[in-house]
């Protein structure tokens, strides 16, 4: 794997870490089993990385295990295992989208290591800058079904038109009483220490991080969403474990969660 790929790989690794804590605040126990299977020399995490990546996970798991939505659709689903870890209620339908390579990589692992997702698991082998609505529906999506939209870590890798197209096609697609996550972060972070430090470790893995829009809520807010938008600092305080003193509470504040509630009115996109 290499570029934006080769990222997930060291997400991966960093789940690796929590998982290993007495203390953690979410579990993968296949995250271990994605870092053994690979030769590829991963760099290590920044301090605090691992503990700021929980807090994430964490969240994207309480706002899924809460939508109540019978299908899920995981834009850039990486190495993300929430398809086997999660105790989904009976009858949820969960798409996951990504890159080939991503995707053959993680169907390898998950056959050795034997386990069966607790859901209906769709893979779609895609590439989210292209038109990847038409490959989501002929993988059997259903337009009319609320859906549980969740784009973890993906913004921060588009430029700002193919954000704006994201998320016009995710609105798009989007029934009445549909719910999406995302995280995004502010380009005030850009010249912190800890930012250019992790900007410089994705970039020796092929990558690059655009940090190019400051404004999803207000994009939301236009197009019929209601959105809450939340900071991991305080979001690890409510965990029950706060974000270690050492870390730039500048940077760490700079990256919102955004949970939205689409309003009951379609687009005509699409």
């Amino acid at each position: 794997m290499r570029g934006v790929s080769k990222t997930a790989l060291w997400v991966a690794s960093m789940r690796a870490a929590e998982a290993a804590r007495p203390d953690r605040i979410c579990d993968d126990p296949l995250a271990a089993a994605f870092v053994a299977a690979t030769d590829q020399e991963i760099p290590p995490a920044p301090p605090g990385a691992a503990e700021f990546m929980a807090v994430r996970t964490r969240f994207y798991d309480d706002f899924l295990l809460s939508s109540g939505a019978s299908q899920v659709v995981v834009l850039a689903a990486g190495l993300d295992a929430r398809a086997f870890r999660l105790p989904w209620p009976s009858g949820v339908r969960l798409f996951e989208l990504d890159l080939p390579e991503i995707l053959d990589f993680k169907e390898t692992v998950v056959a050795a290591q034997g386990v069966t997702a607790t859901c209906s698991r769709v893979i779609v082998r895609v590439d989210l800058r292209t038109d990847w609505a038409s490959a989501l529906s002929a993988a059997g999506f259903d337009r009319d079904a609320p859906t549980a939209w969740v784009a973890e870590g993906l913004l921060q890798y588009l430029s700002e038109p193919d954000i704006k197209r994201l998320l016009d096609t995710v609105r798009a697609l989007s029934a009445p009483g549909s719910r999406f996550a995302f995280d995004h972060m502010d380009t005030s972070a850009n010249d912190t220490e800890v930012v250019v430090d992790v900007l410089d470790r994705i970039r020796s893995m092929g990558a690059e991080l655009e940090l190019s829009a400051d404004d999803p809520a207000g994009w939301l807010t236009a197009h019929g969403w209601t959105a809450t938008t939340d900071r991991v600092p305080a979001l690890a305080i409510t965990y029950g474990r706060p974000l270690p003193g050492f870390m730039d509470p500048a940077a760490a504040n700079a990256t919102a969660l955004y949970t939205a509630a689409l309003r009951p009115q379609r687009s005509s996109m699409l």
